[in-house]
């Protein structure tokens, strides 16, 4: 509870589940009614890839809207709400995966004020909130009113992917039916995990882990944008850079401007040790893919994510001009 207050997400202890990672959260939430009696799911498109899986191998109702680097049309989502059963919308409102862009304050005071007008839940997955760097940056969770987000936090990014375990901050009207719901998939979260975590946070090795992951983050994010600022102002006609590349993110992503033929440029990139995924996983098989590439050096040495984005980008430039 006073390790949650730290991230603005203040709640009692009551509220607080500890889960086996968020995608066991997200199965639970995605199959059990919700009190507004609502059954579809709204999904930014593109989106986390398990998610979206999950929901088509279910085949649960689903139903996407565009996110880009600007963020969602805020009257298209008024208007779903509004016109459609929206059970919750899933989304991540820092450092998005794939896009790595952030919502605007204003835009997370709007969605909290439109989830209350039509009785929508929303689904914060707030996974990387631990390197975030803007001390005044809130989570959405912040700006609900009237009890409408449910507020998710992985601990295996900042960790390491082996520990399973999340936490979801749950809603008073959910909590008897998510409690009900998981125990038919666990009594309890790994107690090994959680005795670990508990450890790690009450010594101080937590604290330490997460400022040294901050650092090191920032510095390979710093010198991604720093290079890309650099291709952008040699106006690049093969693809478009995204203004948030100005911001600390720990990923990014290019617009290409033509349709690439994508596996191509994966495997032209292997040659170069640049590992490469498509992005049409994290889009539902029903909604028009935007033709993106994910950029991600959080494992990548710093001396070699200049020349590796360099030899990316002159590897898109050559399939183009070979194209036309």
């Amino acid at each position: 509870q006073r390790h949650l207050a730290n991230y603005q997400v203040f709640t009692q202890l009551s509220n607080i589940f500890i889960v086996s990672g968020v995608q066991q959260a997200l199965s639970i939430l995605c199959t059990m009614p919700f009190p507004n009696q609502k059954r579809m799911i709204l999904i930014e498109q593109p989106c986390y890839h398990l998610l979206v899986e999950h929901l088509q191998t279910h085949q649960l109702p689903v139903m996407g809207i565009r996110r880009t680097e600007q963020g969602i049309d805020m009257d298209e989502l008024e208007r779903i709400f509004r016109t459609e059963s929206i059970k919750f919308f899933y989304t991540i409102p820092r450092f998005h995966n794939p896009l790595g862009s952030s919502y605007r304050t204003e835009e997370k005071k709007r969605i909290a004020a439109l989830a209350r007008k039509y009785d929508v839940y929303i689904v914060e997955d707030d996974y990387l909130a631990d390197l975030e760097h803007n001390p005044k940056s809130d989570p959405l969770y912040a700006y609900d009113q009237s009890e409408h987000v449910i507020y998710l936090k992985s601990y295996s990014k900042i960790i390491f992917p082996g520990l399973r375990i999340g936490v979801a901050v749950i809603p008073d009207a959910l909590i008897q039916t998510f409690n009900r719901y998981k125990r038919t998939q666990d009594i309890d979260s790994s107690m090994l995990s959680q005795g670990a975590l508990e450890i790690y946070l009450k010594s101080g090795m937590f604290e330490h882990h997460r400022e040294k992951i901050r650092t090191s983050y920032a510095k390979r994010s710093q010198l991604m944008q720093t290079v890309l600022r650099d291709l952008s102002l040699q106006q690049h006609e093969h693809f478009a850079i995204p203004s948030t590349s100005s911001h600390l993110t720990v990923h990014t992503h290019l617009e290409l401007h033509d349709r690439l033929p994508v596996q191509r440029l994966i495997s032209d990139a292997q040659k170069k040790s640049i590992h490469l995924e498509s992005i049409d996983k994290h889009y539902l098989a029903s909604f028009p893919a935007s033709n993106l590439l994910k950029i991600n050096v959080t494992n990548v040495p710093e001396d070699r994510i200049e020349l590796g984005l360099r030899q990316l980008l002159e590897i898109v430039s050559t399939i183009q001009f070979n194209k036309g």
